[in-house]
C-alpha cells in the first residue's frame, strides 16, 4: 500500500511556534541517541520530565478552550460546538480522553476545583490524574444533586449541599494522592468510589438495587452447535462469582500450560455446575467452604452506623450493606483491633516464615493494590506477601513487617537487592586488592606479600 505524498503542515512563525520547534528538535534528538550502558535510569527520568512539561502545556490551554466554548467562539472559529469534539478532531485523541479533558477544562474555567489547580501547579498531580479527579467529582456531584432534588427538607438539612459535596470529595482525593504519591489514575478512581460511599452512605445500596432490577443471564445457541453465555448484574455479585470461579479453577502449571486462562475459567464453571448436580440433597457434603471472599467491615458499620467507613473487599471494592447482611449468617467473623491510624496490632513473631491468613489479612488492611514504591495496579488478591526486612535477616512475620507485592515486583525487589549486594562486594574487593598492591609497593619490589602459614 502506498500513500500520496503529503506536504508537512506549516508550523507558524510566532514566538511560541519557534520555541516549541526548538524544544521539539532537542527532545527528538535526545530520544534518538543510543543509550549508554547503565544510563537507562537517567534517560527514563528525562522522559518523565518531558512528559510533565507536555502535560503542563496542555493543561494551560484548557481554561481558554472552556472560555471560548462558553462565548461561542469555539463554534464560530473552530467549527465545533463542544470542547470534546474540538479536541477529538484537532488533537487526534480518543473521544474518552477528549471527554475527560473537556470536563477538567470546564471545572478549571468555573473555578470549581481550586485544590486540583494548586496540586497540579505544585507537581502533585499529573494531567491524567487531574482529569480523573475532575471526571469522578463531576459524576458523583451530578448524582448527588439528583438525590437532593427528590429528598425531603430534613434529609437536606443533615447532608452537604452540592458544592459542599464537591469540595469534600476533592479534598479527600487530593489528601489521598499526597499520602500515596504512587497512586495511579485507576487507584484514584477507586478511591473516589470509597469517598463517595462515605459522603453518600446509601449510594452502594441504591446502585445495587438498580442493577439488580436489570439483572439477567442469557444462553444463545450458535450455528456451530455451541452456545454463548451473557450475564449482567450488580458489581458486588461479581465478587462472589469471581471467588467461586477462582476456587474451582486449576492453577497454572506444567500440566495445563497450553490451556488459556479463559478456557480454565470455562472448565471451572462446568465443575461448579457438575458439583451442584451430583451433590444435590447430599447430606455428606463438607461444610468447609471452597470459595473465600474476604470482606472488611468496620464494627460501627456492622452495627448499623451508615456514616462509618463502608465494607470493602480485599481489592478495595465497596459492597452494599444489604449484601453484607445477607452473607453474614454464612460467614466466619474475624476480629481485628486497630489503632487510631487503622494499623492492625498483630504479631506472631518470627518462629515461622510463611505468614498465616490472619497476618496476611492484617498486613493487607486498606492496601488493595501492590505496594511497589513507584506504583502498581495489580490488585491485592493477585499479589504476594513479602517481608520488608527479610526473614533471613531477622525480620519478623508480623503485619508491620509484611507488604503486598505482585510477583513481578517481589522478584524485582530481591534482584535489585542482590545487585546492590554484588556491587558492594565488588567495591570492597577492588579496594582490598588496591590496598594489597599498595602494601606490596612499599615492600620494595612490588611483589605480593608472602602467604601466611595457617
Amino acid at each position: 500500500m502506498s500513500f500520496p505524498p503529503h506536504a508537512p503542515r506549516p508550523t507558524g512563525n510566532t514566538p511560541v511556534d519557534k520555541a516549541m520547534a526548538g524544544a521539539r528538535e532537542m527532545a527528538v534528538e535526545f530520544s534518538g541517541r543510543d543509550i549508554p550502558f547503565g544510563c537507562e535510569g537517567d534517560v527514563l527520568a528525562q522522559f518523565r520530565r518531558l512528559n510533565q512539561e507536555t502535560d503542563r502545556i496542555r493543561y494551560g490551554m484548557l481554561p481558554a478552550l472552556a472560555r471560548m466554548e462558553a462565548t461561542g467562539a469555539l463554534l464560530e472559529e473552530g467549527g465545533q460546538r463542544s470542547i470534546q469534539a474540538w479536541i477529538t478532531h484537532q488533537w487526534g485523541t480518543s473521544p474518552a480522553e477528549a471527554k475527560s479533558l473537556a470536563t477538567l477544562a470546564r471545572a478549571l474555567y468555573k473555578q470549581q476545583l481550586p485544590l486540583v489547580e494548586e496540586a497540579f501547579q505544585g507537581e502533585v498531580l499529573s494531567l491524567g490524574e487531574a482529569c480523573a479527579i475532575a471526571t469522578s467529582t463531576e459524576k458523583a456531584t451530578t448524582e448527588w444533586a439528583q438525590v437532593l432534588e427528590t429528598a425531603d427538607e430534613e434529609f437536606r438539612a443533615q447532608r452537604p449541599s452540592v458544592e459542599g459535596f464537591r469540595a469534600r470529595l476533592e479534598y479527600g482525593l487530593i489528601a489521598y494522592k499526597q499520602e500515596c504519591p504512587q497512586a495511579s489514575v485507576r487507584q484514584l478512581r477507586d478511591a473516589a468510589k470509597w469517598f463517595v460511599a462515605r459522603l453518600d452512605p446509601d449510594k452502594a445500596d441504591r446502585d445495587y438495587d438498580e442493577t439488580f432490577e436489570n439483572r439477567g443471564a442469557q444462553f444463545s445457541p450458535t450455528f456451530e452447535s455451541g452456545f454463548l453465555l451473557r450475564m449482567w448484574g450488580p458489581g458486588a455479585d461479581n465478587e462472589l462469582i469471581q471467588a467461586a470461579l477462582q476456587a474451582y479453577t486449576e492453577p497454572y502449571g506444567p500440566d495445563n500450560a497450553a490451556v488459556a486462562k479463559h478456557q480454565r475459567t470455562y472448565d471451572a464453571m462446568m465443575r461448579i455446575f457438575e458439583t451442584a448436580l451430583t451433590h444435590r440433597g447430599c447430606s455428606s457434603l463438607s461444610r468447609q467452604p471452597l470459595a473465600t471472599l474476604n470482606i472488611t467491615v468496620p464494627l460501627t458499620r456492622f452495627l448499623g452506623d451508615g456514616t462509618a467507613e463502608p465494607a470493602t473487599t480485599e481489592d478495595g471494592v465497596v459492597l452494599p450493606d444489604q449484601m453484607v447482611a445477607r452473607l453474614t449468617p454464612h460467614s466466619w467473623l474475624r476480629r481485628f483491633v486497630t489503632d487510631e491510624q487503622g494499623r492492625t496490632l498483630l504479631d506472631v513473631g518470627r518462629k515461622q516464615r510463611c505468614a498465616p491468613d490472619p497476618v496476611r489479612q492484617a498486613a493487607g488492611f486498606k492496601k488493595p493494590y501492590c505496594e511497589w514504591h513507584e506504583g502498581c495496579d495489580v490488585p491485592r488478591s493477585w499479589s504476594q506477601y513479602d517481608h520488608i526486612v527479610p526473614f533471613s535477616h531477622g525480620g519478623a512475620t508480623s503485619a508491620d513487617n509484611m507488604q503486598v507485592l505482585c510477583s513481578t515486583h517481589n522478584r524485582l525487589k530481591h534482584r535489585l537487592q542482590a545487585k546492590m549486594n554484588r556491587q558492594i562486594w565488588e567495591h570492597h574487593h577492588a579496594q582490598n586488592r588496591q590496598d594489597t598492591e599498595t602494601s606490596g609497593d612499599r615492600d620494595g619490589e612490588g611483589e605480593p606479600a608472602p602467604a601466611t602459614a595457617l
